[in-house]
């Protein structure tokens, strides 16, 4: 994780953005998170790393990340969430709205056959996720 924290920590500096001790702990919580987290989840844990942490701080980094690209937001319900993805690859985020984990997942062949379609109707896609929100087998209620 402190190599893939660096490389970002460098990407964004050479785009001309200031890594300060605050946005590093937000880019930290974000690398380390287990599951999507909202705004605020972010501020919670980044403040144990850095309390001189703010909202503010957390949402500017979170544009920043998302601008350049180290970053999606998942909307679940009327919550915002988000969560890291730096696949290029057409894949899947399977996303618990009761829990908030999101299972990554590839399908190499329904990825192939929609990429070609997408093609063939003239599309450029430049976003490659595609986002199934339900319950995973952890949080379905037992019959």
């Amino acid at each position: 994780m402190l190599k893939r924290t660096r490389d970002i920590q460098k990407a964004l500096s050479e785009s001309g953005y200031r890594i300060t001790q605050p946005r590093q702990a937000v880019i930290e919580v974000i690398l380390r998170a287990r599951r999507s987290l909202s705004p605020e989840e972010i501020l919670a844990r980044a403040r144990k790393i850095d309390p001189g942490v703010g909202l503010a701080t957390v949402y500017r980094t979170l544009d920043v990340l998302h601008a350049e690209g180290y970053l999606e937001r998942v909307r679940i319900g009327n919550k915002g969430y988000t969560l890291t993805c730096t696949e290029k690859t057409l894949h899947f985020h399977l996303i618990c709205e009761r829990c908030r984990t999101v299972t990554e997942l590839q399908s190499d062949r329904f990825s192939r056959d929609l990429m070609a379609q997408l093609r063939a109707a003239g599309f450029e896609a430049r976003k490659h996720a595609i986002e199934i929100i339900g319950r995973c087998a952890k949080c379905q209620p037992s019959e």
